[in-house]
């Protein structure tokens, strides 16, 4: 473990010193970069030497901008005119005089010829034609070398010197140059604060311009794209810092330092000599460029998944390198970025061909990987398209900006998927922080530009004049009375009223983030007013531990809360969670019920959980529970509020506190009251259900099993109160065969005893007319849809067995299904026909949905008959012993007699609940087939 922690402090040292380093590189190449000289225009190279010196007529057949958006100019679209650069002649290219004089001289006067041009007071690329007879003689002009101005700062410092778009550059302080890279370096070389010459051509006319360097500084664009690259060097150091031992984590954050430090000194590189900084600068940058991509791909290899059948084949990692090895040599040699697209498509080929050996679950994973890479690629290219240059500054920002999804996506698919074993979150009330910073931020900054809008808005030139008894406009000049320009008037007017809507817009917007952050500020008076509803229509203890854990996570906007009530502080009655699954919560507050009273016995106000005592405070901060709050009355504890951490992620304040002790307060009258109403409802019952319980079900059920040859029989009820709505009887006539009826009366107790007397004793009746199952329960109904209560309703299960014909008749009213174990196929099924419970409709509806069922037995065979005592049985986890538990030990017990096997379900359901109470009553009746 030593050896361990020594080699991670190690490696985050390295990290942190590559980051320094290389952040310094960035800074510094940063800062070099917005001081260094500037003319404040934007030229490019042209294609073409050739310019027009005297105008002709010619006319339009297209026009668009040459690169980037057109200009609007003045100038006429029905002549060539001079100062026209010429692209092309009849669609072929010309770079020479002689090629132009040739192509003219080739036709005849009649003839037409086809001029591409650029025309650069525009910036538009226009196709002409011009009749031979109408070009003059030496129309065209070579001129050596020149750059072309594409873009003029307005107020910039070639703005104010009159420089103009359009305007073709030949020599910068009588030196020329062969392209705008030297143009520019000549430039640099330049003064901040002195004037440098430059000679240029408008319209076939040479001036002489004077433009004084201003500091180049810093456009958005390229801010952005910078920042970007920082951003990324930032995330990949985060990575590799969090989990330096691990392979995939150290490629990956190589990779993401590597790229966004190559990616932030890109386009910010502007000195002249090259010095120790500069050398070391871009020899880093190269390697940058050569492992950044490279380790990237790499790196799929082992995230987020291991790939055994790429690691094996090591030549394709090599071929990674080997390819990014030979762009960067190109690249840095001659200038040339061809190379990398064989790079890309040897990554594109190991893809597709070993697409298919991807797992399922690493194609998930990296899905949204996969999609943001693509969608950044098609939007960067789409932009750089739809750019006036690949240098043009917002186009550059857009791309920087897309490009920093990238790491991003990956940011998010590990923390979604837990990667790395890297858990990061950022807290809920620093999001809201960061948020709201940005929004008041973003209202200022509009605010700002609005400002600077309205001022330079054209403002009619008029006076407002305030005399003592009237207000005049006027026009002229006035030095009588108060008065105040309409320019002033109408500013401040403007600046109000923008400034109002902006703290509007900036207020709503602010609510919508406290809603979503759960920070709205809630209303005390209603808080209380809706506790006092809560408390006051509830009566069970149980659903006013439910509502009102729900109402209390609600209205004070919390991730977790509990109630814990206690009946005369011995035990723990009830135990509601919200927020969680409180499985284990429960079971902790059952094993731990003396020791969680006693505790709590000794608070007497709120108490934050860390205070609690060491045998249960580890239980309550695992579950992330901050304060205990106790429920009292006349100094008796009833319970204890369980308040767990805010949405909104925020410390809780004294007015919170204040509040939920109030409902403290509240919730003490509520917990006696429905205490009383238990203690009520469970003495009325027990003395009426004791003064009667014996005289409902004195012989109810079969007193002994009857002699069916080749059936052997065993059946038992075991009401879950003194009496129970459970039954099963035994219908015979005689030897040949027997009806077999086991049914649950619904409710429990004493109601439920009286129509389950009532309704056997229907059936022993109407059994006297020899009626199948069907028919029984059909003439049961049609006497007993009248007699019950609207909510009381009876299921039931018939079975008749002939023994001599093997021969078993079933019909189902609304009960479980009969278990049948199949002897021959060694499993248990279920018989399961249609039916409605007896009582709950009419007998038309209630016959047409009453299905009957047969089918042949053989020896060995086992049916059971349960109620939902049975499959519904609890465990202290509120598990359910279930019909698959209850299958599994008939089929487990089938070589066993009937009377086992009932005993032995029975034992089963016993060891499964424990020594909790029973909740319903259990009737198990099993018939086993002997020969």
């Amino acid at each position: 473990m030593q050896y361990f922690s020594q080699k991670i402090i190690r490696l985050r040292t390295i990290v942190v010193l590559i980051v320094a380093v290389l952040v310094s590189l960035s800074i510094l190449t940063f800062f070099n970069y917005i001081k260094t000289p500037t003319d404040e225009n934007l030229f490019r190279d042209i294609p073409s030497n050739l310019v027009i010196k005297k105008s002709f007529p010619a006319g339009l057949q297209s026009k668009k901008p040459f690169l980037g958006e057109r200009i609007q100019d003045g100038s006429t679209n029905d002549s060539l005119l001079a100062g026209d650069l010429v692209l092309a002649m009849n669609d072929g290219q010309v770079t020479t005089i002689k090629d132009a004089e040739e192509i003219v001289d080739h036709f005849p006067a009649s003839a037409e010829i086809k001029f591409t041009v650029l025309r650069p007071s525009g910036n538009n690329v226009l196709e002409m034609r011009a009749a031979i007879k109408n070009i003059p003689k030496d129309f065209l002009e070579l001129l050596s070398s020149y750059v072309y101005v594409s873009d003029v700062t307005p107020n910039g410092a070639s703005d104010r010197a009159g420089m103009k778009v359009g305007d073709l550059i030949i020599s910068v302080n009588d030196q020329t140059f062969s392209n705008a890279a030297e143009a520019d370096l000549i430039l640099r070389k330049g003064q901040i604060g002195k004037a440098i010459t430059y000679k240029i051509v408008r319209t076939n006319e040479t001036k002489i311009l004077h433009v004084t360097l201003a500091k180049f500084g810093v456009q958005n664009g390229t801010l952005l794209f910078t920042m970007s690259g920082l951003g990324m060097l930032f995330i990949g150091a985060f990575i590799w810092y969090a989990r330096p031992l691990l392979k995939p984590a150290r490629m990956l954050g190589i990779s993401f330092i590597a790229i966004g430090y190559f990616l932030s000194v890109l386009i910010i590189r502007r000195e002249i000599d090259s010095t120790i900084f500069t050398v070391i600068r871009n020899f880093i940058e190269g390697v940058a460029y050569f492992i950044g991509p490279a380790m990237m791909v790499h790196a799929f290899h082992y995230f987020p998944k291991e790939r055994q059948e790429l690691i094996s084949r090591k030549w394709i990692a090599r071929t990674y390198y080997l390819l990014s090895a030979i762009s960067t040599v190109t690249a840095v040699l001659l200038n040339r970025f061809d190379a990398v697209f064989l790079f890309f498509l040897f990554i594109i080929f190991i893809a597709i061909r070993y697409r298919k050996s991807a797992s399922k679950e690493y194609k998930e994973i990296l899905r949204i990987i996969k999609f943001v890479s693509l969608g950044v690629g098609i939007f960067s290219v789409i932009i750089t398209v739809l750019s006036s240059s690949a240098q043009d500054p917002i186009g550059i920002g857009i791309v920087g900006v897309l490009i920093l999804l990238i790491p991003l996506s990956f940011l998010y698919t590990i923390m979604r998927y837990h990667l790395l074993d890297i858990y990061f979150r950022v807290r809920r009330n620093i999001q809201y922080s960061i948020l709201s910073f940005f929004w008041s931020s973003a209202i200022i900054y509009f605010l700002l530009s609005a400002f600077l809008k309205i001022s330079e808005i054209s403002m009619p030139k008029f006076d407002i004049i305030f005399t003592g008894a009237s207000i005049e406009i006027s026009d002229t000049i006035n030095t009588v009375g108060n008065k105040i320009s309409a320019e002033h008037f109408l500013l401040i007017f403007g600046s109000v009223t923008v400034t109002f809507l902006l703290i509007q817009i900036r207020r709503q917007g602010q609510k919508f983030i406290d809603r979503k952050y759960y920070r709205t500020q809630y209303d005390y008076r209603k808080t209380s007013q809706e506790f006092n509803e809560l408390l006051a229509t509830t009566h069970s203890i149980d659903q006013l531990a439910k509502d009102f854990v729900v109402k209390l996570a609600a209205l004070i906007h919390l991730k977790k809360a509990g109630v814990l009530f206690f009946r005369d502080e011995e035990q723990c009655v009830c135990n509601e969670v919200y927020g969680f699954n409180g499985t284990e919560w429960k079971q902790f507050c059952l094993t731990e019920e003396k020791n969680i009273i006693s505790a709590m016995k000794q608070i007497q106000n709120e108490l934050r959980a860390d205070y609690l005592p060491e045998t249960i405070k580890y239980f309550f901060q695992r579950e992330n529970f901050q304060y205990v709050i106790p429920i009292r009355s006349k100094d008796r504890l009833l319970g204890v509020m369980l308040i767990g951490e805010k949405r909104a992620e925020t410390t809780f304040r004294h007015e919170d506190l204040s509040l939920l002790s109030s409902v403290a307060k509240q919730a003490s009258v509520a917990i006696e009251n429905a205490f009383l109403y238990e203690d009520l409802a469970e003495q009325e019952r027990m003395k009426h259900e004791l003064e009667i319980a014996r005289r409902i079900q004195i012989d109810s059920l079969p007193q002994k099993t009857p002699n069916i040859p080749g059936l052997e029989i065993s059946g038992v009820s075991i009401p879950a109160l003194e009496v129970g709505g459970d039954f099963f009887d035994y219908l015979t006539n005689d030897a040949l065969k027997i009806t077999i009826i086991i049914g649950d009366v619904s409710g429990k107790g004493t109601s439920a005893a009286l129509y389950m007397s009532k309704v056997q004793g229907i059936f022993r009746s109407l059994y006297e007319f020899n009626l199948t199952p069907n028919e029984l329960f059909r003439r049961a109904n049609s006497l007993l849809c009248k007699d019950l209560e609207k909510r009381s309703f009876i299921t039931a299960l018939g079975a008749e067995f002939h023994p001599a014909e093997h021969k078993i008749t079933v019909s189902r009213a609304g009960h479980l299904p009969l278990f049948y174990f199949n002897h021959s196929e060694q499993k248990v099924k279920k018989i399961l026909p249609r039916g409605m419970g007896i009582g709950l409709n009419d007998e038309g509806i209630f016959a047409s949905e009453l299905e009957e069922y047969q089918r042949q037995y053989q020896s060995g065979d086992i049916f059971l008959f349960a109620t939902d005592g049975v499959t519904e049985a609890q465990e202290n986890t509120y598990t359910e012993f279930g019909e698959e538990r209850l299958q599994l030990v008939l089929q487990k017990n089938s070589s066993s007699t009937a009377d086992e096997i009932k005993e032995q379900i029975l034992s089963e359901i016993k060891v499964f609940v424990q020594n909790l109470p029973q909740h319903d009553d259990q009737t198990i009746v099993v018939v086993k087939i002997t020969s």
